[in-house]
């Protein structure tokens, strides 16, 4: 297939005349500069005219790029009502949401999707876990949950309130090594922390914070957890402390007396929550209506759960990136 006939080609010259760098746009591509720089360079082959003005920093379109640029908007308009036309057919008595969630949403997620489904049986839910960004962007899912500094090409950022975080041990656990009540006395008991993070959102940890002061965290980590659940439990055992427990998934322990805060009100900064979507799915009306009551949550219930209005991108609360 010719360059010039497909889709992706032009959303490239699209996001380089918006970008004006090619490194930008392979980066929210997922590809590298020269693969990005080889394709459009096939574009203009076939189309025989220059559409970039490769000699200017940030990359400028020629006359002819710029003439066309409007109409090659227009055409990705149009490819995209005609998918979501398509879709809305295809699916108008089944609609299949799929959405990539955290491990820690296993507290949560038989309250949200079980009472969602009561009030639309049409909708079917396919829970992703856990979440990966970079899957996330190939289609693999239609919305994802992220927390923390995001940077997701072509989708829409919903937000979702803060994620707080509660400095967390057992009783057990104090009474053994004593009250943990400044942040340098983590280095001298087991503590427990996950590792790894995600290429497009990541939740920066490295300090604690109380009344405007700053405490850097020097830590006891002879044992890493990929898996928040797998930390959840060691905490909950005895076996070691955490520095930011998010409190939706050991408010309840709180509340038995399970676990205690520690730190003396030290705490680790709170994150942004976010539902990202796709672009090209923000207006498809069942996954805007899941995402509009999943964005309410908890408090969601009978008189709340509604089907999604028509909005636009740029509806209040939303992030368009």
């Amino acid at each position: 297939m010719k360059a010039s006939d497909q889709i992706q080609v032009w959303k490239l010259f699209l996001n380089l005349r918006n970008s004006g760098s090619i490194r930008k746009t392979a980066e929210q591509y997922g590809h590298d500069s020269a693969e990005i720089s080889r394709t459009l360079s096939k574009l203009e082959k076939e189309l025989k005219v220059p559409l970039l003005d490769r000699r200017s920093r940030p990359f400028r379109l020629t006359e002819m790029g710029e003439e066309i640029f409007p109409l090659v908007e227009d055409m990705l308009g149009r490819y995209e009502e005609i998918l979501e036309k398509i879709e809305q057919k295809a699916n108008k008595e089944s609609a299949v949401i799929r959405i990539m969630v955290p491990n820690t949403f296993v507290s949560i997620s038989h309250s949200l999707f079980f009472e969602y489904i009561k009030f639309f049986p049409k909708h079917k839910i396919r829970v992703i876990t856990p979440v990966n960004t970079e899957e996330f962007r190939k289609g693999s899912a239609d919305i994802v949950a992220v927390t923390g500094n995001v940077t997701l090409p072509d989708t829409v950022l919903i937000p979702r309130g803060r994620m707080i975080f509660v400095p967390v041990a057992t009783p057990s656990f104090i009474e053994k090594y004593g009250l943990l009540n400044h942040p340098d006395r983590l280095a001298e008991v087991p503590v427990g922390h996950t590792f790894g993070g995600d290429k497009f959102s990541h939740t920066p940890f490295d300090s604690v914070f109380k009344q405007g002061k700053r405490c850097r965290l020097h830590l006891r980590q002879q044992i890493e957890w990929s898996s928040p659940n797998l930390l959840f439990e060691s905490v909950l055992a005895g076996e070691c402390a955490s520095p930011g427990m998010p409190l939706f998934y050991c408010i309840e322990a709180l509340r038995t007396g399970k676990l205690v805060p520690i730190l003396d009100g030290w705490h680790r900064a709170s994150q942004f929550n976010y539902l990202a979507c796709h672009s090209s799915r923000w207006n498809v009306p069942y996954i805007r209506t899941f995402i509009v009551n999943f964005q309410r949550f908890p408090t969601l219930d009978a008189k709340k759960l509604v089907n999604a209005p028509k909005m636009s991108a740029h509806h209040r609360g939303i992030c368009h990136f």
